[in-house]
């Protein structure tokens, strides 16, 4: 029997190939989404310890469980207390690391231009202490002390990373101006560095840290330029060979609380406008933590990154595996349909029922195992496509072999044979039940399941999955319970649709075929009547086209009702006139608070033109409330209302905040109705360095889409985050103004920070809907690989059901149907099953996709629009594939010799 199933196997290349290629594809997917990300995160995992470097230990804010971002830094005083003469300690490193620090260079028509990258721009202090030190330099020298910035005169010194050196054309003693905390100043570039150990990389050229930009100055002009006089980021610590860790991180810690007790009588000391300053770093609690700690929090925040794209791949991928799953079945199918005899006749042999159901599952093992390795082989080569890509554009250096592990060829066999295995279970137990008579039958054929049962089967399923789609849409469930009642009501919804559609295939294939019948006459009315004879070959012919169209649809109508929230929120809340942000996909993203302050001395000089100025600054996971962080959001709420209509439901943004609290909060009704907070109620909160606060709540907003659920006063953070950069700002003009100069006047100051885009509501608005519409086009490409594979499927089942009816195209050709009336009929054929297929994908996607709407909350979409145009287009491009997929049986079956294909059996 094994040697049959190989014979059999060789014998029908032609029609295993396609199914083959289908669980190829689907394979290699799957294997790239672990290739891919191995690599990925090997990188990262490898740039975790050179992050951490050489050190030992770490002197730092805690942070609790907000985000590390808003760690805050910690007094520089501390660094007398915390030096060599601690028995164990060997080095010790003040750091200094700051975000949005932005090279500015020439480009090629003149104008300034800001370094771009998809990764963090970080200003850091060069250190000369080579036990410490992360910077090495590759070309040039370090940057040295050249005097206070205060003086306007003064022209510091810098050194950047090689990486961005050579993408944008920095030479080593021109001037360039750099953007950071304190503004935008003057420095000549000194030296070129890399970031990383040497021994490790063993060039210059390059730098471990992928897609970062790295601008390095000396520790004076780090501390003035980037905010940190009298601070530092965190303190570096090497232990001499003999030290007890243990016992030196305790007696650190000590000498730490030591130092902090009197750093804080000492500040009591203080005028009221200096303790005010330096509150938030005198309150914050301040820790020691060993290189493992660092190391494995920055894995960690590594991995969040990772996951998310290898999430995403893996999603795609286990769509394009099951649409494989509906072509193999339909394939088995179709294939046991057409040898009936030939297995009847191996019963009359003596073969039993259940060594020729063995042999049928026997070759999808085969089929699974030969389209498993060359899925893996067709993965990793897509991987390694891939890693270029994401070289190409800027994501940074990922060197290495992509790593094969083992997980990733168990995981991709287990799908790839089980999935081929699984999807001939059906036709291998139908072929059971052949008896050995039906070799002597010449229209012998699988008994197929029954019409009514399947009917009632169906039903059930279909039903079930609808009350899952109505219980995640309409109760109030935890996130995971919520994902599971969509997900199985979407499969179960399919599935039962699936199963039901043969009930549908025969009206509505000749409801699409009558005007194809119309135009082509006789090809067009058998094209028509194919389609609907065989209902259940073609609702199993369309079922994998039908999954492909369905999620494009959904994604359509998810998307465009995103676009239609955001645009309307933004007709609704946004009163601003001009908008000024620093347009990067980066959480750390802001810019100096210098802008803002220049645009208020604008207001004061030409109160003709500005009427006020709002700065946004954002804290992700910067505050925690009732044991979960919050992201927040601060504005300037005296004058809140006049940029920024949040549709304040109870209060006032302006209200005043309960004796003994430290400040007023916006709260949106979702988390005021969770936390039963009202007007006057008081919310404590946890910020970064384990700071407690109060705040009085001043109003309940119904608008959340512009600035969250939390929002507060600009003082509140300038006391518990002063790090946060500006994020947005915006601008109101004066009503009398004249708004083209006005903006004029705006963009004199804007300009000197090209980082920034300038926009006003209309632009706003339209720059949105075009990334709303690339993340849609995005979707739309991965989610094409699935109808890439549906076209298989139907070209697979055409090729199939040419050689079921070669007698009858014979025949056919024999009374007068001419070759091309012969091609037209295949190929309308399968426009008709395509076009039936999409119809029913359109319809559950537009479901799937109303399911998700009421179960994404309505900060992010509270509008159904449904994008009608752009579903009709849908359901053209699936009559079209059908068209391409039909154009080899087409050939194929116009040169059917007519002598031999009356005679075929």
């Amino acid at each position: 029997m094994f040697r049959l199933t190989l014979r059999n196997i060789s014998r029908q290349k032609l029609r295993y190939a396609l199914t083959t290629l289908a669980v190829v594809l689907g394979v290699s997917f799957l294997s790239t989404a672990f290739f891919l990300t191995d690599r990925i995160r090997d990188t990262f995992d490898e740039l975790a310890v050179e992050i951490t470097g050489d050190l030992d230990l770490e002197i730092r804010a805690s942070v609790g469980d907000g985000e590390r971002v808003n760690r805050l830094p910690v007094p520089a005083d501390l660094t007398e207390s915390i030096t060599t003469d601690i028995p164990g300690v060997a080095a010790v490193e003040p750091r200094i690391r700051a975000f949005n620090v932005v090279p500015i260079y020439i480009d090629d028509e003149g104008e300034p231009a800001a370094v771009s990258s998809n990764g963090p721009k970080l200003g850091m202090n060069f250190s000369g202490d080579e036990t410490l030190s992360q910077l090495y330099i590759a070309e040039g020298r370090a940057p040295d002390r050249i005097g206070p910035l205060a003086d306007p005169d003064t022209i510091g010194e810098f050194v950047l990373d090689t990486r961005t050196a050579s993408t944008f054309g920095f030479e080593v003693g021109e001037t360039y101006i750099v953007s950071a905390t304190g503004g935008n100043r003057q420095f000549t570039l000194v030296g070129l560095v890399y970031f990383g150990s040497p021994d490790y990389f063993g060039s210059p050229d390059e730098n471990k840290s992928p897609g970062a930009i790295i601008s390095a100055f000396d520790e004076a002009t780090a501390q003035e330029f980037l905010g940190r006089e009298g601070l530092y980021d965190t303190l570096a610590v090497s232990l001499t060979s003999d030290a007890d860790e243990t016992a030196v991180m305790a007696d650190i810690q000590q000498r730490l609380d030591a130092a902090m007790a009197g750093l804080r009588s000492e500040l009591q000391a203080l005028p009221d406008e200096q303790l005010e300053v330096l509150a938030p770093f005198a309150e914050a609690q301040i820790e020691v933590v060993t290189a493992a700690t660092t190391t494995e929090e920055d894995r960690q925040d590594f991995d969040q990154i990772v996951s998310v794209l290898s999430n995403v791949l893996l999603a795609f991928a286990i769509i394009a595996v099951v649409v494989s799953a509906f072509i193999i079945n339909n394939t088995f199918s179709i294939v046991l349909g057409q040898r009936v005899r030939e297995l009847a006749l191996l019963r009359s042999l003596g073969a039993t029922g259940r060594q020729v159901s063995r042999s049928v599952r026997l070759e999808a093992v085969v089929i699974g195992t030969v389209a498993t390795v060359l899925g893996l082989v067709g993965g990793y080569l897509l991987a390694a496509f891939l890693r270029w890509v994401l070289v190409t554009i800027n994501f940074g250096n990922l060197p290495g072999a992509i790593p094969v592990r083992p997980r990733t060829i168990i995981v991709a066999a287990v799908v790839g044979i089980g999935a081929t295995v699984l999807s001939s279970l059906g036709p291998s137990r139908r072929v059971r039940s052949i008896p050995p008579v039906a070799a002597l039958r010449d229209q012998a054929r699988l008994t197929p399941t029954s019409l009514r049962r399947r009917i009632w089967v169906g039903s059930v399923v279909a039903l079930a999955g609808v009350a899952l789609l109505a219980l995640g849409m309409t109760a109030e469930l935890d996130t995971r319970p919520l994902l599971l009642s969509l997900g199985g009501g979407a499969l179960g919804t399919f599935m039962g649709i699936y199963l039901l559609s043969p009930a549908v295939a025969r009206p509505l294939a000749n409801l699409v075929g009558r005007p194809i019948e119309r135009v082509y006459k006789v090809p067009g009315r058998l094209a028509r009547e194919n389609a609907a004879r065989a209902p259940r070959r073609t609702a199993a012919t369309a079922a994998a086209l039908t999954v492909g169209l369905a999620l494009v649809s959904l994604a359509a109508v998810v998307s465009d009702s995103m676009k239609a929230t955001f645009v309307q929120a933004l007709d609704d809340s946004v009163e601003s006139d001009l908008f000024i942000y620093a347009n990067a996909f980066d959480p750390t993203a802001g810019f100096s608070g210098q802008l803002a302050a220049d645009l208020d001395l604008l207001g004061a000089d030409r109160p003709d033109l500005v009427e006020s100025t709002v700065r946004y600054r954002f804290g992700l996971g910067g505050l925690e409330v009732d044991g979960v962080g919050r992201d927040i959001v601060s504005a300037d709420l005296a004058v809140l209302d006049a940029h920024m209509d949040l549709q304040v439901v109870e209060g006032s943004t302006t209200g005043s905040a309960n004796a003994g609290t430290d400040g007023t909060v916006l709260v949106h009704v979702d988390p005021a109705e969770d936390l039963a907070l009202g007007i006057g109620s008081t919310v404590d909160g946890t910020f970064p360095g384990g700071r407690q606060a109060t705040f009085t709540v001043a109003a309940i907003i119904a608008d959340s889409s512009m600035l969250g659920n939390w929002v507060f006063d600009t003082s509140t953070f300038d006391r518990y985050l002063p790090d946060a950069p500006d994020g947005f700002v915006s601008v109101v003009y004066t009503p009398t103004a004249d708004m083209k100069e006005a903006r004029t006047a705006v963009e004199k100051i804007t300009d000197a920070y090209p980082q920034l885009t300038v926009e006003d509501k209309a632009e706003l608005r339209a720059s949105t809907e075009a990334q709303l519409n690339q993340l849609l086009a995005v979707i739309t490409v991965f989610l094409g690989l699935s109808l890439f594979i549906a076209v298989l499927g139907i070209t697979n089942t055409l090729a199939l059901s040419i050689f079921e009816r070669t007698r009858e195209l014979g025949l056919l050709r024999a009374i007068g149907m001419t070759r091309r009336q012969l091609r037209r009929m295949v190929r309308w054929e399968a426009v008709i099953i395509a076009l039936f297929g999409g119809l029913l994908g359109v319809a559950m996607g537009v479901l799937f996709g109303l399911a998700a709407i009421a179960a994404i909350p309505e900060t992010f979409v509270d509008i159904v629009s449904i994008p009608v145009r752009r579903l009709g287009f849908y359901l053209l491009v699936s009559g079209a594939f059908g068209m391409v997929a039909a154009i080899f049986p087409a050939r194929r079956a116009s040169r059917l010799n007519v002598l031999d294909a009356i005679g075929y059996e």
